[in-house]
């Protein structure tokens, strides 16, 4: 079971939806940033901490968001 959740949150969250929302607002505001940028560089080590807990962080808040939205949208009459 920790397997799993431990996949669904590193893949799902920070991966898919962190990675992607910041991509996509820097894509919005002008700042081209490419998917690589966003990742994890293997190469310095302050850089592995700050884009991880980025992606982490913003991927959580968008998976709340979608949450939040969708409970709404079921659950409103």
């Amino acid at each position: 079971m920790e397997f799993l959740t431990e996949i669904i949150f590193r893949w799902l969250i920070v991966n898919t939806l962190g990675l992607y929302s910041r991509y996509v607002f820097f894509k919005i505001i002008g700042r081209k940033k490419s998917i690589k940028q966003l990742t994890v560089n293997e190469n310095i080590k302050n850089d592995n901490l700050s884009q991880g807990l980025y992606n982490a962080l913003i991927g959580l808040i968008v998976f709340c968001l979608i949450s939040i939205t969708i409970a709404y949208i079921v659950f409103s009459n």
